[in-house]
């Protein structure tokens, strides 16, 4: 059961690390970026090694549900659960441009 929890612990971490990718390229944080890099690559690293030990050697193939479900809940907590500046930054934005809008009906000529 140790190794099924490091798997999805380490999926978990993978997607997490590769949307911190993303938002930092696009932030052009290119120190955070390289940081980040070396955490993808060890996390992914000990993924794959965890998960193709058992499911290779001992054709265990009740680790796929943990490597697959550990990529969707890591997608999930980095698009959910972490904040995102930029968002709410354009909500912002926008809420203090738009023009009220006018009735047809108050209109005069």
């Amino acid at each position: 059961m140790i190794t099924y929890t490091a798997i999805l612990v380490f999926q978990v971490l993978f997607n997490v690390f590769k949307t911190m990718e993303i938002k930092y390229t696009y932030e052009n944080r290119l120190k955070d970026l390289l940081l980040n890099s070396v955490w993808i690559n060890l996390v992914s690293l000990a993924g794959m090694y965890f998960s193709l030990q058992p499911l290779l050697f001992e054709k265990d193939y009740l680790v796929l549900p943990f490597y697959i479900g550990g990529s969707v809940l890591g997608k999930w907590v980095a698009m959910t659960q972490m904040d995102n500046q930029e968002s709410k930054l354009f909500f912002f934005f926008k809420s203090k441009t738009e023009k009220p809008k006018r009735n047809a009906r108050t209109k005069t000529n």
